[in-house]
């Protein structure tokens, strides 16, 4: 059976499928908060150890560092090209990414003072802290994620064309570690819908090849139901099992 093309009639998005990624993250990972016993010690150092997890280590289990990881990446490989053209609106956008880490620091300062405590009613009212602090933070990034797609997309697209979006993109994802690469992926490929998928994937195909391209396929592979996996393959003709 035929499928038609994917809808290629609106302008390359740069932030849609990786901030779908993260929202995803940010619901884990609040899920996870919500749910940590602070009163048991082993599992609340557990909890707030990969919340503060060092760059150095782990980034799979390091969900604040990945989101300062993001924020640098996007400041180097997209807003240094767009502050030629629209400096205000880049500068609105590095404020709230100032912040962010700002908070994060809060986070993580919080993280140590919580694994000091040793009396179980004192954990929990920490734990109650560590709570409202991400709580917050959450808050924030999710409106900062809005607030940067509304400001910046528009922007890109009044400066650059499709084509050279799709190469800052290029830019972006090559520019990364394969194991931050793969971190990311595996949180936004599966938070994509079917048509997006179809869509992003018939791009990379027709693009430039690279080397990462068959990491792109590998990742959806091993990300995707099956279901999800087999419609994308035969819809984009990706290959593979």
């Amino acid at each position: 059976m035929s499928h038609p093309p994917p809808n290629m009639t609106e302008r390359e998005n740069l932030f849609r499928p990786i901030h779908k990624g993260i929202r995803s993250m940010l619901y884990d990972l609040g899920n996870q908060l919500q749910t940590t016993n602070f009163a048991d010690v082993n599992e609340s150092n557990q909890f707030a150890t990969r919340l503060k997890h060092d760059l150095g280590s782990s980034l799979s289990n390091c969900m604040l560092c990945l989101l300062s990881a993001h924020a640098s990446h996007e400041e180097r490989d997209i807003f240094s090209q767009l502050r030629p053209h629209d400096p205000k609106v880049v500068e609105v956008v590095m404020q709230e990414h100032a912040e962010v880490i700002r908070r994060i620091g809060g986070i993580s300062r919080t993280c140590d003072q919580v694994m000091a405590l040793s009396a179980p009613t004192e954990r929990v009212e920490g734990g109650n802290r560590l709570n409202k602090e991400v709580n917050d933070l959450l808050a924030f990034y999710l409106a900062h994620l809005n607030n940067e797609e509304a400001l910046l997309v528009p922007a890109l697209w009044r400066w650059f064309t499709d084509k050279q979006l799709r190469a800052m993109r290029t830019m972006f994802y090559a520019s990364l570690p394969l194991p931050l690469f793969e971190t990311w992926m595996r949180w936004t490929l599966p938070s994509l819908n079917q048509e997006e998928l179809v869509a992003l994937f018939t791009d990379l195909k027709a693009g430039p090849e690279t080397a990462r391209f068959s990491d792109w396929v590998r990742l959806a592979h091993e990300t995707l139901s099956v279901e999800r996996w087999t419609g994308l393959r035969d819809r984009v003709g990706l290959g593979g099992p």
